[in-house]
């Protein structure tokens, strides 16, 4: 029962991710039409942080993955 639950919940997260990327793309599609809004300071700052963010989530990841490797630990 336990390995069927888990199947159906693994289709569902691919249904799930499917419907998803369709609708980002949908969204791309159509604000490939639309002009460029000039950020004020707030936007500015928002852009700024999830960049930052990003990137140090990813030299988080890179470091404890590098850490947990048997060769360096």
């Amino acid at each position: 029962m336990l390995v069927a639950v888990v199947l159906v919940a693994e289709v569902l997260v691919v249904v799930w991710f499917a419907i998803f990327s369709v609708m980002l793309v949908s969204m791309y599609l159509d604000s490939r039409q639309m002009e460029l809004p000039r950020l004020d300071t707030a936007g500015r700052t928002l852009i700024g942080s999830a960049k930052l963010a990003f990137v140090t989530g990813m030299l988080a990841l890179v470091v404890l993955t590098v850490v947990e490797l048997p060769v360096f630990g």
